[in-house]
């Protein structure tokens, strides 16, 4: 992965990309979290995900590099709101392995399979309640129901990830 001058700067409009899903249930532009801080709190998640559930053999430093890059095709396609990706989910998938060709990063796409795909899966999940649980905190309330939904789909992975509902009940402080 040798990337120039120009796909870090395509990659750094990550800091200033809102993500759609806050804004679409209240949460003022320059108060939605961007895909760049996301992505950051994911790549730490996933760190923590890996060194604690050592018995699934994924390495710590790879699930967080996959982590913090997971939504990198997200500066050139945007971020798209869920409603409309499970509406287009293989047409997403073609825009995302075309963006992450043009980004320099096209050997990401196998970082999302195996374990290690679930690892990054159950982080990004984590981040996203997190981030849900805090903004019900300060006054937004119609993320409430993303929050639910995330936690719902952490909750189904402790069957493929054993020892998640632990991390899950621990950081986002209740149990599944």
């Amino acid at each position: 992965m040798l990337l120039g001058r120009m796909e870090y700067e395509r990659l750094m409009r990550a800091k200033c990309l809102a993500r759609t899903g806050w804004m679409q249930r209240g949460v003022p532009p320059a108060l939605a979290e961007t895909v760049a801080s996301h992505s950051f709190e994911a790549a730490v998640l996933a760190y923590i995900i890996a060194s604690r559930l050592q018995a699934l053999r994924v390495d710590p430093y790879k699930a967080s590099l996959a982590a913090l890059l997971h939504d990198a095709a997200e500066v050139l396609v945007g971020d798209i709101p869920l409603w409309s990706s499970r509406r287009m989910s293989r047409a997403k998938e073609r825009l995302e392995e075309e963006a992450l060709g043009e980004l320099g990063l096209w050997e990401l796409r196998a970082l999302g399979k195996g374990v290690l795909g679930l690892v990054v899966k159950a982080a990004d999940l984590m981040a996203t309640a997190l981030q849900a649980k805090r903004y019900v905190a300060t006054g937004y309330g119609e993320v409430e129901e993303i929050y639910r939904s995330s936690k719902q789909a952490l909750c189904s992975m402790d069957e493929q990830l054993e020892g998640l509902e632990e991390i899950v009940e621990e950081l986002l402080g209740e149990g599944c």
